[in-house]
């Protein structure tokens, strides 16, 4: 039973830190850089993590509205590997995860913009 007990409190421990390590090959900006960016990459997509009653309660152009939960189902549909993606979200757990789910399929040019609240 002790055993039991120290491999289920390690492995909370293991994904608790995992979820806030920090993840390599991401870049974060602020909105500033963001929009110096946009004028650089010629080609690129930004990915809004916001639920979509957020999103439509204050939208912003030239954003696709993707959720985290669907985001490893329908990003084949809007995104490509090969283009520079922004992540737009207001929380660092869904940037991270997002950046996860999109790395592991390939995606290098990734770009997390920290939003202003």
């Amino acid at each position: 039973m002790f055993w039991l007990m120290c491999t289920f409190v390690f492995l909370v421990m293991f994904v608790s830190i995992r979820q806030l390590w920090p993840l390599s090959n991401i870049k974060y900006i602020n909105e500033q850089d963001f929009k110096r960016l946009q004028v650089k990459f010629r080609v690129y997509k930004v990915v809004d993590l916001r639920d979509a009653s957020e999103f439509y309660s204050n939208p912003r152009s030239g954003t696709i509205n993707i959720s985290l939960g669907r985001l490893p189902y329908v990003w084949k549909k809007h995104l490509d590997p090969e283009e520079h993606v922004f992540i737009l979200s207001q929380g660092l757990f869904k940037t991270k995860k997002a950046a996860r789910i999109l790395r592991k399929q390939g995606f290098s040019c990734l770009y997390v913009v920290e939003m202003i609240k």
